[in-house]
């Protein structure tokens, strides 16, 4: 009888320290597989020189923690832009994407990226508790912008 006792405690104890350990350094299995950002483009339509295009970007994220982020357009050469080209957001899981819109005029065709930047200004995200990214933390998407003659 001894003997089952300590077999059984064995076990127990095995088994708690088994969760306990699984608690503080086990991981979702798909944790390496999740995105922090994630950005769209929206198909840019062509366009005349110097007439004004709407350009459409969205960004979300898989993590489970809202996340605060810059989000700003890069063109491959100088291009008219609307003035508020850089905005601020917090980005939170279970959310629709966000949608950011800037108005574009080119004289000729340019390549244009949205950007986003996950930042540590956790003042963006109050009154939620965000999270600091430290892989990936910029992520973009570019297409071209075609202007036509």
């Amino acid at each position: 009888m001894p003997l089952l006792q300590a077999l059984v405690r064995c076990s127990i104890t095995a088994l708690f320290l088994s969760l306990c350990l699984q608690l503080v350094t086990g991981q979702d299995d798909d944790y390496d597989n999740r995105k922090p950002l994630i950005v769209q483009m929206s198909p840019i339509q062509r366009a005349k020189a110097d007439e004004v295009s709407e350009i459409r970007c969205n960004v979300s994220t898989q993590l489970r923690e809202c996340m605060p982020i810059k989000f700003y357009i890069l063109t491959s050469t100088k291009a008219d832009c609307s003035p508020f080209n850089e905005y601020e957001a917090c980005i939170c899981p279970g959310d629709n994407p966000r949608n950011f819109y800037w108005n574009i005029r080119c004289k000729s065709s340019i390549n244009v990226a949205c950007v986003a930047d996950a930042t540590e200004d956790a003042n963006v995200c109050d009154p939620y508790i965000s999270v600091k990214v430290l892989n990936d933390r910029r992520s973009y998407k570019i297409r071209e912008f075609v202007v036509i003659s």
